[in-house]
């Protein structure tokens, strides 16, 4: 794992794509901090992670797009399958060098607190709290990264996809007050979830066949909750954009909470789509 986590390391930071990554969370949180701390006179820091997780938009499918898509692009993948390395080491290999890339602005932005307690009434447990809750928030998006990176040959594919993800995911905490809560667009917002699995089956499967059943079965349990208990989709859709706006977590953190229950999800968030990295990792191998 050291060996892929050094090589990785390497590639980010001899190319541009750590620097920038680097360059533009610190631009970011200048910016905040100079504006709301500075210009406006909030002694609360907190306010500047709450606003700057915007960034992770763009960042994220920048620094994870390459990480395994470029691998399998110059079939360098092909060294790793023959290699005695495992598909843990490669994938946790790679994770830990973007999750480093994004540690470094981080670890300087921290000095911001520190500097403003000086001359104000800053609330430092508060804004490491927030600090803290930002950089699990980056970790965990991370993955989700690079499980996208993992599923394309082509970066800018894994990007886009990435990018649509993390957008859904940034407004589903508005979707959700916009969007109906009654049945009927519980039903139709579910039968797009399974066509969307079932194109995900075909995509990792490369088989039709295999991507009809999956949404055969997905539309036939719908329909046969919709029929039986339809009560059972009432509020559905409000619950699983709840459980997938992974930004609004930050929130309580900014509010001077150490959000527990919010923590073991970015961490479930990071192992579970380590584990689909490693399982899209596995199938090329032996596929």
């Amino acid at each position: 794992m050291a060996a892929i986590y050094k090589k990785e390391i390497r590639s980010l930071f001899c190319g541009l794509t750590g620097w920038l990554s680097i360059a533009l969370i610190l631009l970011v949180f200048g910016v905040y901090t100079a504006v709301m701390n500075l210009s406006e006179g909030y002694a609360d820091f907190s306010l500047v992670p709450y606003n700057a997780q915007i960034i992770f938009l763009i960042a994220i499918p920048l620094i994870t797009m390459r990480a395994l898509a470029e691998e399998r692009r110059q079939h360098t993948d092909q060294l790793l399958y023959s290699s005695t390395l495992s598909a843990y080491e490669v994938v946790f290999g790679k994770y830990l060098a973007i999750v480093t890339v994004i540690a470094i602005p981080l670890a300087i932005s921290s000095v911001y607190p520190l500097i403003l307690a000086e001359y104000g009434r800053v609330t430092l447990s508060t804004a490491f709290s927030a600090m803290f809750a930002f950089f699990m928030l980056g970790a965990a998006l991370t993955a989700v990264g690079l499980f996208f990176s993992s599923l394309s040959s082509n970066q800018f594919v894994s990007a886009a996809l990435c990018f649509g993800v993390l957008l859904l995911s940034y407004f589903a905490k508005d979707l959700k007050t916009l969007l109906s809560t009654n049945v009927v667009t519980a039903l139709y917002f579910f039968s797009v979830v399974a066509l969307a699995v079932g194109a995900l089956a075909r995509y990792m499967t490369r088989s039709w066949g295999i991507a009809a059943i999956v949404f055969a079965v997905l539309e036939a349990i719908l329909i046969a909750i919709y029929l039986a208990a339809p009560g059972a989709l009432d509020g559905s859709v409000a619950a699983v954009l709840t459980s997938i706006a992974v930004f609004a977590r930050l929130e309580t953190f900014c509010n001077g909470i150490f959000d527990i229950t919010a923590l073991l999800y970015y961490l479930s968030l990071i192992w579970l789509f380590i584990f689909f990295s490693i399982q899209a990792f596995e199938k090329r191998r032996w596929g």
